[in-house]
């Protein structure tokens, strides 16, 4: 019996003087938990600040677009006519250095490929520009009138000015397309309106 306080007190004098050894399974489960409930609390805030940063690219290169195509309108003596020419001997949008890439015809795949279409009519004072946002499925839409229109069509507005639209949740890209589609006829579409961009 007396051998047992002495055998404890060598136990605990090679613990003491080995030092720490480690975590024990406890603190590491510990650990673990608080990493999981971070990263729950992370990730859906990072996926919706990168889906809002997809309208904001989208929105921002119709912007730009829209600023190539004015400097186009000008050049061209005061027509969209030709702006866009899939052809290397003809000075087109493309010409103009944005950094973006256009379609025309098509849709828009992403927030960098603008789908682009003049007006019908007879008038070759009109553009419509579209860009697809991929994480929110949005279609975002600049509609740009030099001069008034008979039939608002596609465009949903007659008056000169430029116009801004959305259509909302378009389960695909195909419907992103300049000028082929009559926007007011999809589910999600907003009304035209001139102080920029739909909110929300």
């Amino acid at each position: 019996m007396s051998n047992i306080p002495e055998r404890l007190r060598a136990r605990r004098l090679r613990i003491e003087a080995g030092g720490d050894e480690g975590f024990t399974l406890i603190e590491l489960l510990v650990v673990l938990l608080i990493i999981g409930i971070l990263l729950a609390i992370a990730i859906p805030t990072f996926l919706s600040v990168t889906k809002s940063a997809n309208n904001t690219a989208a929105q921002a290169n119709l912007q730009t677009a829209l600023t190539g195509a004015d400097t186009y309108y000008t050049n061209a003596n005061q027509t969209y006519s030709g702006i866009y020419v899939a052809s290397a001997t003809v000075s087109d949008l493309s010409a103009i250095d944005v950094g973006l890439t256009f379609v025309s015809g098509t849709a828009s795949t992403g927030p960098n490929v603008i789908s682009l279409s003049t007006a019908t009519n007879g008038n070759n004072g009109a553009l419509v520009l579209t860009a697809y946002a991929k994480g929110t499925k949005d279609c975002w839409i600049v509609i740009d009138l030099k001069s008034s229109i008979a039939s608002p069509g596609v465009y949903g507005a007659t008056a000169p000015g430029t116009y801004y639209e959305v259509l909302r949740s378009q389960n695909t890209s195909s419907t992103c397309v300049a000028g082929t589609t009559t926007f007011g006829s999809l589910t999600g579409h907003t009304t035209p309106q001139t102080s920029g961009f739909p909110s929300g």
